[in-house]
């Protein structure tokens, strides 16, 4: 019986060590629309709103909406613990997994990228003069950091334990301003300021529920042809944008590059990140390109971009056989639930669910079998091979960042690039061109940072590691992973010096792109 209310108590309140998401709601032109708060971190520290409203149509991109749940303190400790600017152990907060209490002062951290949700000190407002940023900071000193939880409703009160879906409003500590959506400037944008919204706070996974070795849903993994070394793959930026469009498994080198990452997006927001269960509907999506396995009703199984990658067109599902298909809609279920597959172990046929079709792979005509090809289209077929069950492998949490570093900036450098272009030559603007400027320098920054040597703090066997880890993660998301890491950053670089027609912005392009340049003239080889 304790067993059952303790189950109970898992799903209904919060915990320390959780991950969640904050969720609000706006009415824009007389239409009500939920939107959870995100952030990229790698190159843009500002927080926005993410779309979930329309996510049979469109998925909403998670995975920068996620946040952990570090720390929970009364005020009082929060003070003293700021007083005394020392870092409070788990054994002075009562241990982990603390239940969130109203009045509480919380710590969330960006899972994606490591900082922390803050009220910073610059202002975007054009309408609310007295109103501040949010978004990241990298560490977790000082006040700013910090929001004390507090309920909208009277039926609660201080003290009493945070339920999950309660309406609560969110106070920024050290300016003491309310976390709100804001409609100035004509766009909804998130800041802190003395006008209220109401929040919740839904989990997506439990930090104490977590079986080891399983699958959960939101991990970025590859998907492996049975216990054979080839895995699920779209080809190299040089073979052409339209074979990108393409999924084919691939043996070799590949199966330690970018452009072989994953990410599983079960169709659902709360509990999303729960253990994924055999015939549970799911996303596949490509890391490094945002786009998504999708049945394309012509072309049939293809990689699209997220406004095609409709529920009915782009969900699969995990079947232990094809023989015993269970064709029963599998029901969410609140919390965890029970871990089914298991990391490397278990074989999955993958089903598209509207169709019952199976992932399967073309056979290679004659003339690639001649070349020696190790590529094989991967196709939709009714009944497939028998040797069509994937394993799936986690990756490290170093290449997964790194592969979405190649995502996000990707798309940034490319409009830098054409903005650059149409300063001069054909292309020039008759008009006033807006660089992104601040967002790459930011971006090259952070890239800098993430390459930069092992700390002299680390012993030697930690240092050769670290290194180790860091250049395979550089060389593996490289070009071959989706043009940041070694083709981009250094054409950059030479384009932005030729194309600057105004001394100012050459003077800035210098300042910030030669570190950039010194990897290409010192020899440092990007083009792997």
């Amino acid at each position: 019986m304790a067993e059952g209310a303790e189950g109970e108590e898992e799903i209904q309140f919060l915990r320390t060590d959780d991950l969640v998401c904050l969720q609000c709601s706006a009415s824009v032109q007389k239409e009500t629309i939920k939107l959870c708060l995100s952030c990229e971190g790698f190159g843009d520290r500002l927080c926005f709103l993410e779309t979930t409203s329309n996510a049979q149509s469109v998925p909403p991109d998670l995975a920068i909406c996620t946040f952990i749940l570090v720390q929970s303190l009364s005020v009082r400790a929060l003070q003293e613990m700021l007083a005394n600017t020392v870092e409070m152990t788990e054994s002075s907060q009562g241990g982990g997994h603390r239940t969130l209490l109203y009045g509480h002062a919380i710590l969330l951290r960006h899972h994606h990228s490591g900082m922390y949700l803050s009220c910073l000190t610059t202002s975007r407002s054009l309408t609310d003069k007295l109103a501040f940023d949010v978004g990241l900071q990298e560490d977790s000193t000082g006040e700013a950091c910090w929001w004390t939880i507090h309920p909208a409703s009277k039926q609660r009160s201080e003290g009493e334990k945070v339920r999950v879906g309660d309406d609560l409003i969110l106070v920024s500590v050290s300016s003491e301003r309310y976390l709100h959506l804001s409609y100035a400037s004509g766009d909804l944008m998130v800041d802190a300021s003395f006008m209220q919204t109401l929040w919740s706070i839904n989990p997506i996974s439990s930090g104490c529920e977590l079986a080891e070795g399983f699958l959960t849903g939101g991990h970025v993994l590859r998907l492996f042809h049975g216990h054979m070394d080839e895995c699920l793959a779209i080809p190299t930026p040089e073979e052409g944008e339209e074979k990108r469009r393409m999924a084919h498994y691939e043996g070799g080198a590949v199966c330690s590059q970018a452009r072989s990452l994953w990410r599983l997006e079960p169709l659902r927001i709360s509990w999303s990140g729960s253990h994924m269960k055999w015939g549970q509907s799911f996303r596949i999506r490509h890391i490094t390109t945002g786009r998504y396995l999708c049945l394309d009703e012509e072309k049939g199984l293809m990689v699209v971009d997220p406004e095609k990658a409709h529920t009915k067109l782009s969900a699969f599902c995990f079947r232990i056989s094809k023989e015993k298909v269970d064709v029963a809609q599998k029901r969410d279920v609140e919390g965890m639930g029970i871990p089914e597959i298991k990391y490397g172990e278990s074989m999955c046929f993958v089903q598209h669910v509207s169709t019952g079709l199976w992932l399967t792979y073309a056979a290679l005509d004659a003339k690639a079998a001649r070349l020696g090809t190790m590529k094989r289209r991967v196709i939709l077929h009714q009944e497939g091979h028998m040797d069509d069950a994937l394993t799936v492998s986690r990756s490290q949490t170093e290449e997964s960042q790194a592969a979405r570093m190649i995502y996000s900036t990707t798309g940034l450098f490319r409009q830098f690039i054409k903005g650059l272009d149409s300063l001069s030559g054909k292309n020039k603007s008759p008009g006033p061109v807006s660089l992104p400027l601040a967002g790459v320098i930011l971006s090259l920054q952070d890239l800098i940072f993430y390459f930069r040597p092992p700390g002299e703090e680390l012993e030697h066997e930690e240092k050769q590691t670290s290194f180790a880890l860091r250049a395979a993660t550089r060389q593996n998301s490289s070009s071959r992973g989706g043009g940041t890491g070694g083709v981009l950053l250094p054409l950059l670089a030479d384009r932005s010096v030729r194309s600057f027609d105004v001394a100012s912005q050459k003077k800035m392009a210098d300042r910030f792109f030669s570190p950039v340049r010194d990897w290409k003239h010192t020899g440092t080889d990007t083009s792997h």
